[in-house]
């Protein structure tokens, strides 16, 4: 049939007006061709006013270098009749403000273009189409582009299309750019005012004080990202911004360095120079020349941190500084995303580009918290460091003290010892002069007036024994050496005053014993009534006296080369004999009693050997009446 076209170029057909068909009829429409023209005024410039050909993304240092304040931008485009009644135009990125007129009709703005310029350079800019201002065909959509010498001026591709597909990128791109960075600013403001109120109260932390101001420093700059209107000129706003990133940089990095003890004198006085040189050379340079004077600090800045960087990783790895450690993480991403953004502002980076993703966004303000982050382990770490060696010195502190309390405890004891032992020979020498006076002088009378050997014999052991009862009281205690010289003295004595010979031996042990009262005085009567028993029944012309230590045991042997002493049941032990047997039982020794093949008897008592500190200690206790140290022999000094 004539006329008909055949199903196959049909198809086609369909498939060619399909493609015809405007973008937005299955999404947002993407505007990166159009024209351009430089032009002051405030309305779209006419059709004659030069208009040439351009493609977006377009920086201006590229396309037009030197060129600055209003540009204007012309896009044309198909339009058709849409189900979606409400459209937008969404720009995401340019430098420093726009304008959009549809059909020339203006449908938003970013703010004033006079002084001081509203700032949009870091805020995606949505603007909704009223209804009905789209055509079915042809439309025309204007650009104003406002810039100033001391911005990069710049426009990447934006779209057209229905406003519900646009406001979720919209809205993902103003949270990052937008409100992460003022939530950023506040927190970073929060943590300086922290970091200065513990310098505040720490003086000599001079680290928290450059971090503070680094951090306020940070947080008054971070504003150019978020501010449109601001208080100044554009001129002065940018040379504050870019001067003041020198500034916290500088303080930042001091502030480290002096967290882990680093002390670099070249490296700080380099930072120093960026600090105050830095600002002052940005206000000093002329318009042409205060991108590359920037660029020059901020690549300055840059190198300095990546030397910080090496310093950390040294210090943390070959000097095993732990809080070195924790900064070394944070100062890599904030190296690497200040290269990043060096890259961006430098308009060295791809820019509009899919293959990297974040070429739009600034991210050195995403590393504030990860330095604060490492601070914040650093100051708890150093916190819980001084709190535990705070806690370790308290115990030391009490345990020297507890340590002291003994000491002094035991200094008042020994005081109140000595001044009981000197009270104590106070009166001693009290009662020792009135009985040499009294009781002395009498028994000296008897002894002298005495008509018989035994009763004189009698008077003098009465004297010896009040002697040595006075002088040897519980508080004190004894070396062997001394007491074996005194008992050898008086048994010469007592011996040679009877005409018998004597033989001493003696055994003692290189380091002397010490023994308490009841000791001495025990084994003193024992060793003085052994002697008694010789002279008085033995009818011995010598004896001999052996003190021996050997080993655990200590023994005093008195035998005499008398008659002997019978042992059977018609001559019955007498007194002294038991008085000699219960002391050496006293004693926790034994007495025993032989007689010579050849005639003669022995006694010895064996002990064991004075335990010195046991001694000591019964030495120091006054013994109790009645008590085995302190008994006394009986008065008739009768024998067995």
């Amino acid at each position: 049939m004539h006329g008909t076209l055949p199903p196959r170029v049909l198809l086609l057909l369909l498939l060619i007006l399909g493609a015809a068909l405007p973008a937005w009829a299955g999404g947002p429409l993407l505007l990166s061709r159009g024209e351009f023209v430089l032009d002051a005024g405030s309305l779209p410039p006419a059709d004659d006013a030069g208009w040439r050909a351009q493609e977006l993304p377009d920086p201006w240092r590229l396309s037009r270098p030197g060129a600055a304040g209003n540009g204007w931008y012309r896009f044309r485009f198909q339009g058709a009749e849409l189900a979606d009644p409400l459209m937008a135009v969404y720009l995401p990125k340019l430098i420093m403000n726009a304008a959009v007129f549809l059909n020339g009709t203006p449908i938003g703005d970013g703010g004033r273009f006079a002084e001081p310029m509203a700032r949009n350079w870091n805020r995606p800019l949505l603007f909704l189409v009223p209804p009905g201002l789209l055509r079915p065909g042809e439309n025309v959509l204007h650009v104003r582009l406002g810039t100033h010498d001391y911005t990069q001026a710049t426009l990447d591709p934006f779209w057209v299309g229905p406003e519900h597909a646009l406001r979720a990128e919209y809205e993902r791109a103003y949270f990052l750019r937008i409100t992460l960075n003022q939530t950023a600013s506040l927190l970073i403001a929060a943590i300086g005012m922290l970091a200065l109120s513990l310098w505040w109260r720490r003086r000599q932390d001079t680290a928290y004080a450059y971090f503070g101001l680094s951090a306020l420093v940070w947080a008054a700059q971070s504003t150019n990202l978020y501010l449109n209107q601001i208080p100044f000129s554009t001129t002065v706003w940018e040379i504050l911004v870019n001067g003041g990133f020198q500034v916290f940089a500088g303080l930042l990095l001091i502030s480290l360095l002096r967290f882990v003890g680093l002390h670099r004198p070249r490296l700080i006085a380099a930072l120093w120079l960026a600090l105050v040189v830095g600002p002052l050379s940005l206000w000093a340079v002329p318009a042409r020349h205060y991108f590359a004077t920037t660029a020059f600090w901020h690549l300055y800045t840059l190198a300095t941190s990546l030397l910080t960087l090496v310093l950390l990783l040294r210090a943390a790895w070959s000097g095993h500084n732990r809080d070195a450690r924790f900064l070394v993480g944070a100062m890599g991403v904030v190296v690497l995303f200040a290269l990043h953004d060096w890259l961006i502002h430098s308009q060295h980076l791809w820019q509009g580009s899919t293959a990297w993703p974040l070429a739009d966004v600034f991210l050195l303000h995403y590393s504030a918290p990860v330095v604060f982050l490492a601070v914040g382990l650093v100051m708890v770490g150093r916190y819980v460091q001084v709190l535990n060696e705070f806690e370790q010195f308290n115990n030391e502190l009490e345990f020297r003290v507890q340590a002291k309390h003994a000491q002094l405890e035991q200094s008042y004891a020994r005081m109140r010892l000595l001044e009981m032992e000197r009270a104590v020979a106070e009166e001693r020498e009290r009662i020792y002069r009135d009985l040499h006076d009294d009781v002395g002088a009498k028994l000296l009378s008897l002894v002298y007036r005495a008509s018989r050997p035994e009763d004189a014999d009698l008077a003098r052991s009465a004297l010896s024994d009040l002697r040595e009862v006075v002088s040897r009281t519980g508080s004190d205690a004894f070396g062997l050496d001394e007491l074996v010289a005194d008992w050898r003295s008086e048994c010469e004595r007592r011996l040679r005053e009877a005409g018998i010979a004597i033989e001493w031996t003696q055994r003692l042990p290189v380091q002397d014993l010490l023994l308490s009262q009841p000791q001495a005085l025990g084994l003193g009567r024992i060793l003085r009534e052994a002697v008694s028993n010789a002279i008085r029944h033995a009818g011995a012309s010598r004896v001999g006296v052996s003190i021996a230590c050997d080993g655990e045991l200590l023994s005093i042997e008195v035998r005499d080369d008398g008659k002997g002493c019978p042992h059977d049941s018609t001559h019955p032990t007498g007194r002294g004999l038991r008085n000699m047997e219960a002391r050496a039982a006293r004693l926790g020794g034994n007495l025993s009693r032989r007689n010579g093949s050849a005639g003669g008897h022995a006694v010895k008592l064996t002990m064991p050997r004075p335990d010195a500190a046991a001694d000591i200690g019964a030495a120091t206790s006054p013994p109790t009446p009645g008590s085995p140290g302190t008994s006394s022999p009986p008065p008739d000094g009768s024998s067995g």
